[in-house]
C-alpha cells in the first residue's frame, strides 16, 4: 500500500463534515457598514463550549482581546486572576475592534487568529469553537480558502466576527452580536439590553418576530454614554455600554456608563505607576466632579490623551446633562411655539367676530 505524500497526511481529515457543509445554514449575520473604512468597538455574547478561564479565552480571541478588556465588557474587577474559572455554557461578552470593510460589511479587525488542530474542519472551528457567530463559508472566504474541505494543521485562520459601527436613529452604539437562545422572544431581548423592540426588529429586517430561530445572529445596539472625547484624541470613538467599563489612556483612565446617567461617561484616574496627573478643569474642578445644579450643571470630563513625547491626559468642563437639558429645550420651545400659536388663532377669531358686529 502506498504511503501518503506529506500533503495528504498534514490535510485535516473533512470528509467526516462534509454533509454537515452542505446542510448548515449561515447562521452568522453580515452586519453591514455605510461608512467603509470606519472603526469602532464591538462585542459578541459567547457561550463557552466547555469550562474555561478569562485567561484562556483571551487566547481564544488572542489578537482582539485583552484581559482588561474582557474583564471591563463584563464588569468584572481589574483584579480579577486571568485563572478565575468559567462554567461550561455561561455566556461572556467578547469585545474586539471592527472595520467596515469596502463591500459594506463590517467584520472583526486583525482577527482573532486560529490555528488548526488535528480533526479540525471549517464548520467544526466555527460551530464548535466560535459558536456560530461566523459560519464556515465567510472563515473559507477572509482566508482566500477555495476548497472548503481541504484545511492543514497548523495552518493559520483569520476569524471574521461580525460587526458594523454605524450609528442606530443617529445616535452612537455597541453593536452586539446576540446569538438567540431557545424560548428567546424579540421583546424579552430588547428588554434585557435596554433597546427598544421596533428598533430591534428593522435593524435585523425581521418582519415576524414569531419566526426568531434559535442560533440566530442578531445585531442589538446597545446604547453607551456620550463622551466629551476630542476627535483629535486616539480613542475618541470610545463606545461604553450600560454596565460595563473600559480603560484608556494606556490603562491610564478608566471610564464607566450607568444607564441612570447616560449622558456622560464617568471618567476616573487609575492609580499606577507610570500614569502622569490627570489636569483640573476652568475653576479647578477635578475629573468627574461637578458644579451647579439642573440644566446649569457642569462636569470636569475627561477630553482624551496625546501621546507623542509622553502620556498626557485632557480634560474640559462640559454640561453635565447636556442631551437631556437639550431636549427640555426643545420641548420648552415647541411648548411655547404651540402658545403663540394658539394666540394667533384665538385673535383671528376674534377679529372676525368684530367684522360681523360692524
Amino acid at each position: 500500500m502506498a504511503t501518503p505524500s506529506l500533503a495528504a497526511r498534514l490535510a485535516v481529515p473533512a470528509a467526516a463534515a462534509v454533509l454537515l457543509l452542505f446542510a448548515a445554514s449561515a447562521s452568522a449575520a453580515n452586519f453591514t457598514c455605510a461608512t467603509p473604512g470606519a472603526t469602532c468597538q464591538s462585542a459578541i455574547g459567547y457561550a463557552v463550549p466547555n469550562a474555561t478561564t478569562y485567561g484562556e479565552l483571551v487566547a481564544r480571541f488572542n489578537t482582539t482581546t485583552t484581559l482588561a478588556e474582557l474583564l471591563g465588557a463584563n464588569n468584572l474587577p481589574a483584579t480579577t486572576s486571568p485563572s478565575t474559572p468559567i462554567p461550561v455554557k455561561a455566556t461572556v461578552r467578547i469585545p474586539f475592534p471592527c472595520r467596515c470593510g469596502s463591500n459594506g460589511v463590517g467584520q472583526s479587525d486583525g482577527g482573532p487568529i486560529y490555528v488548526v488542530q488535528p480533526q479540525d474542519g471549517l464548520y467544526a472551528i466555527s460551530h464548535d469553537v466560535y459558536d456560530d457567530f461566523v459560519t464556515y463559508q465567510e472563515v473559507a472566504t477572509a482566508n482566500n480558502i477555495t476548497d472548503v474541505n481541504l484545511i492543514v494543521i497548523g495552518q493559520k485562520l483569520k476569524i471574521p466576527l461580525p460587526c458594523t459601527c454605524d450609528p442606530v436613529d443617529g445616535e452612537s452604539v455597541m453593536h452586539f452580536a446576540y446569538s438567540v437562545a431557545k424560548g428567546d422572544a424579540t421583546s424579552g431581548i430588547a428588554a434585557k439590553f435596554g433597546v427598544n423592540e421596533q428598533t430591534l426588529l428593522s435593524l435585523n429586517k425581521i418582519t415576524d418576530p414569531k419566526k426568531l430561530e434559535q442560533g440566530q445572529i442578531l445585531d442589538v445596539p446597545l446604547p453607551v454614554c456620550h463622551s466629551a472625547i476630542s476627535n483629535t484624541s486616539a480613542d475618541y470613538n470610545l463606545l461604553v455600554p450600560n454596565g460595563t467599563y473600559a480603560l484608556t489612556a494606556g490603562n491610564c483612565i478608566q471610564c464607566t456608563c450607568s444607564a441612570n446617567n447616560y449622558q456622560q461617561l464617568n471618567c476616573t484616574a487609575v492609580q499606577r505607576t507610570g500614569c502622569p496627573a490627570v489636569p483640573a478643569c476652568d475653576g479647578g474642578l477635578h475629573l468627574g466632579q461637578t458644579s451647579g445644579t439642573g440644566c446649569e450643571s457642569k462636569i470636569c470630563a475627561y477630553s482624551g490623551y496625546s501621546n507623542t513625547t509622553k502620556l498626557t491626559i485632557h480634560t474640559s468642563l462640559v454640561t453635565a446633562n447636556e442631551t437631556a437639558c437639550s431636549q427640555k429645550g426643545g420641548a420648552a420651545r415647541s411648548e411655547f411655539a404651540g402658545s403663540m400659536w394658539r394666540m394667533s388663532a384665538i385673535c383671528f377669531h376674534m377679529v372676525l367676530i368684530l367684522i360681523c358686529f360692524l
